[in-house]
C-alpha cells in the first residue's frame, strides 16, 4: 500500500506496520489508524506519526527515554488490559511533541505518552495519574536539568 505522507512524500508500507490507536488521539479520536515512520533509519527516538485516513494529519513523536532517563509511567491494570500486554517488553511508549522555531522552545506531552503494544500493533494515548509528569515540558529546560 501507499500514502503521501505529510513529513516524507509517496512512502509504501504493508498492512502489518499500520497500528491501531484505541480511540484516537485526544483532540483526534475520529483518526485511528496510523503509520509510524522514522525520521532516522533504525531509531525510533524521534518519528512521524501519520495518519493513515487523512494524509494532511501527522504527529511529531519523540522517545521519552531518550529525553529523560528517569521517565517511569505506570500504566492501570485495565490499562495493560486494553492494551493486552502480557509483559511490559510488549510496550513502546512516545510522547506527541509541538514543535517550534527553536528546539529549545518546543515541549513534549510527558503526562499522556502513547503506548504501543508492539505485539498486537494497538496503542493507546493514557494520561498517567503521576504529578511529576504535564502536558508540556519545554526541551530547553530539560536540556539545562540534564547539564
Amino acid at each position: 500500500m501507499d500514502i503521501n505522507a505529510k513529513y516524507f512524500g509517496q512512502v509504501s508500507y504493508e498492512k502489518n506496520e499500520a497500528i491501531h490507536i484505541i480511540n484516537g488521539l485526544i483532540g483526534f479520536e475520529a483518526y485511528t489508524e496510523y503509520l509510524p515512520i522514522p525520521f532516522h533509519e533504525d531509531s525510533d527516538s524521534l518519528i512521524s506519526l501519520q495518519s493513515l485516513e487523512d494524509e494532511t494529519l501527522s504527529f511529531i513523536l519523540m522517545n521519552p527515554f531518550g529525553i529523560r532517563d528517569d521517565y517511569s509511567p505506570s500504566l492501570s491494570d485495565e490499562d495493560l488490559r486494553e492494551l493486552d500486554a502480557k509483559a511490559s517488553e510488549d510496550l513502546s511508549y512516545y510522547v506527541v511533541c509541538v514543535m517550534r522555531d527553536s528546539v529549545a522552545e518546543s515541549t513534549v506531552n510527558l503526562k499522556a505518552p502513547l503506548v504501543v503494544n508492539a505485539r498486537t500493533r494497538q496503542a493507546r494515548q493514557i494520561i498517567l495519574d503521576q504529578s511529576e509528569y504535564t502536558f508540556r515540558h519545554v526541551l530547553g529546560d530539560m536540556i539545562k536539568e540534564e547539564s
